[in-house]
């Protein structure tokens, strides 16, 4: 009996096998304004003199993947509330060695009830938030808002506002991040971060806002022009 006992304490119970974590893909989005990482409420000084200060800077990039390869439905960028963070989730970066995306929300999702998202997508009313129109159905864009200093002088005074909110499908642009660079953070992540030049934004390709007589926009009727021209630099400051 003692004999028994002994062997049936003295055998090993099957162990579950040991699972390595699933890989994770982060993508984050940095800021910067002439070369320097850019710090909101921070104050830079535009080509045409004025003293600014962003106060938040927000946008969406939609339907982001590559070759049929999707990353999620859409993916929310807010500098104020959540930093550098754009896209954190389980995800092979091998699948991505370019990425392309709407910037902004194409029409096939832009109409939706924004409340009938999982709660889990940025596109769900409670995660949107201020980055939904509720007079024109239809999600912001871009939402970039600053205070601005437009006499060049030595005294600082930012009482200019600005409020630059594009959006509408007519001004949905589209981006194509190619030779994506994965960058390993501890075993079982990869990283990648973009960069958003706001000087970039300002001066354009082609094209400059002047924030002394462009600094407010909701996408109404008659600011088309302004609308595509934030949408387009907006889209040409944001590179891998």
């Amino acid at each position: 009996m003692t004999l028994l006992v002994s062997t049936i304490v003295g055998c090993d119970k099957d162990e579950d096998p040991v699972v390595d974590p699933e890989p994770i893909i982060e993508i984050k989005v940095q800021p910067k304004f002439d070369g320097v990482n850019l710090s909101l409420d921070s104050i830079y000084t535009t080509d045409e003199g004025y003293k600014v200060q962003f106060t938040d800077i927000k946008f969406y990039l939609e339907g982001a993947g590559h070759n049929g390869n999707s990353l999620t439905d859409a993916m929310l960028f807010d500098y104020r509330e959540r930093g550098t963070a754009m896209y954190c989730a389980e995800g092979d970066a091998s699948l991505y060695p370019s990425i392309q995306a709407n910037l902004g929300v194409g029409p096939d999702l832009n109409h939706d009830d924004p409340s009938a998202f999982p709660n889990s997508s940025w596109l769900n009313i409670l995660k949107a938030n201020d980055m939904h129109w509720d007079w024109n159905p239809g999600y912001i864009f871009v939402k970039v808002d600053a205070k601005v200093d437009t006499i060049v002088d030595a005294t600082l005074n930012l009482d200019h506002t600005v409020n630059l909110h594009a959006g509408r499908d007519e001004n949905l642009q589209t981006v194509d991040f190619q030779n994506v660079t994965w960058t390993s953070v501890g075993e079982y992540k990869k990283r990648t971060t973009l960069t958003l030049d706001m000087y970039k934004f300002l001066q354009g390709t082609t094209q400059s806002i002047d924030f002394k007589t462009e600094f407010t926009l909701h996408s109404a009727p008659g600011q088309e022009a302004i609308t595509l021209k934030v949408m387009q630099n907006f889209r040409d400051a944001l590179t891998p």
